[in-house]
């Protein structure tokens, strides 16, 4: 899900992921949401301990997926995903590193909606970034993730159209 774009944030005929590239050769196409954006910016926003949880447990999935553990993937899901499974982490070795910034927290029915820009950092240096937009609800054991959509910024097919709420 967050893996599998990072090779494909250049556009056919741009140069893959590996070594040192000029930038002029490179052509890049970036899937914006505006209007998506400013409907979830209208949203009430989260209290400052909701917001600080989230981005704690955004934090932890960076974690969990650098460093292959399951245990650690099991408290941001709701529905955790298994380490390997192509639709969670990706077959690819290795793994890029991954870094959550930029998150908002958003008061929705039933729980939260958090808006973040993924940024992946591969071993040759290539970079990727994407919009994540989850859902979150409260459990006993604290907020936990329980739908996650992965919209890349660069290459790859745009996966929100622009104006939908995927939060919804």
């Amino acid at each position: 899900m967050t893996t599998n774009h990072i090779a494909g944030h250049l556009r056919p005929g741009g140069h893959p992921p590996g070594g040192v590239r000029d930038s002029a050769d490179v052509r890049v196409e970036q899937h914006r949401l505006p209007l998506t954006y400013a409907a979830f910016a209208a949203l009430p926003d989260a209290s400052g301990e909701q917001s600080a949880a989230v981005a704690q447990l955004l934090a932890l999935h960076g974690h969990a997926v650098d460093n292959g553990d399951a245990e650690l993937l099991a408290q941001v899901f709701a529905d955790p995903p298994v380490l390997g499974d192509p639709p969670a982490l990706g077959d690819a070795a290795p793994s890029p590193s991954h870094h959550t910034v930029n998150t908002e927290v958003k008061r929705v029915p039933g729980g939260l909606a958090a808006w973040s820009r993924l940024v992946t950092i591969a071993g040759d240096g290539s970079a990727a970034s994407a919009d994540v937009l989850d859902l979150l609800t409260e459990t006993p054991a604290g907020w936990r993730v329980t739908r996650r959509t992965v919209h890349p910024r660069h290459g790859g097919p745009a996966v929100v159209a622009d104006g939908t709420t995927p939060w919804v």
